[in-house]
């Protein structure tokens, strides 16, 4: 049987998250021996990550910044620390998470999901009357009423609808009950849609 490259199936969400966790705990491994190579190459693959998870806690971009750079300060001074009882990537997010509640713990989403800005419901009518809301215009809405989430709602919401972690993982990550990571997800999800349903009556069919 000749294989080609449509037919063969492309590599899961989940196939590449443990491809990847597979490489970081390698590098892990070396950093503890003392590999500042390693380090640097673990560092690589995981700061975009801890950016994303920084601008989640941060005021503003800057803080973000601030918070990803000591984070893997702390990192490298943890590194004989980690024993492999949970992925890298979690207890790095953990790193990050006790840093940024240190640094402030009543922190907020970086300002430019402020700066959005959120179309007017009248304008959005007026050129696409009883239309399905295409993806950008969706990304605007959800990415507007994510900042006025409580902390916790936006902090699950983040991790599982935009970055793609199982709730189980989630709870892992945050220290928290699969239940609870759950609710939280669900009460965030509800709200969005409540406030976009508000607005805008007619699409009932945006998922739940």
């Amino acid at each position: 049987m000749i294989y080609t490259a449509s037919s063969i199936p492309a590599a899961s969400t989940s196939d590449k998250q443990a491809l990847a966790e597979t490489t970081l705990r390698g590098l892990v491994e070396k950093a503890r021996s003392g590999d500042l190579n390693a380090f640097s190459d673990a560092v690589a693959i995981l700061h975009p990550l801890v950016y994303r998870w920084a601008l989640t806690f941060a005021r503003d971009v800057d803080e973000a910044e601030e918070i990803t750079q000591e984070t893997f300060v702390l990192v490298y001074r943890k590194i004989d620390q980690y024993r492999g009882e949970s992925a890298v990537e979690g207890w790095v997010y953990h790193i990050t998470r006790r840093l940024a509640f240190q640094r402030h713990r009543k922190a907020k989403r970086r300002r430019w999901l402020s700066d959005a800005g959120l179309p007017g419901a009248e304008s959005v009518y007026n050129t696409d009357p009883g239309a399905r809301v295409d993806r950008e215009r969706m990304t605007t809405f959800i990415r507007h009423f994510f900042r006025e989430l409580p902390a916790r709602q936006r902090e699950v919401f983040d991790l599982v609808d935009l970055q793609g972690h199982d709730p189980a993982e989630v709870a892992e990550m945050i220290g928290l009950k699969a239940g609870t990571v759950r609710a939280n997800l669900f009460k965030a999800r509800a709200s969005i849609r409540a406030h976009i349903l508000e607005l805008h009556p007619d699409w009932r069919d945006i998922h739940r």
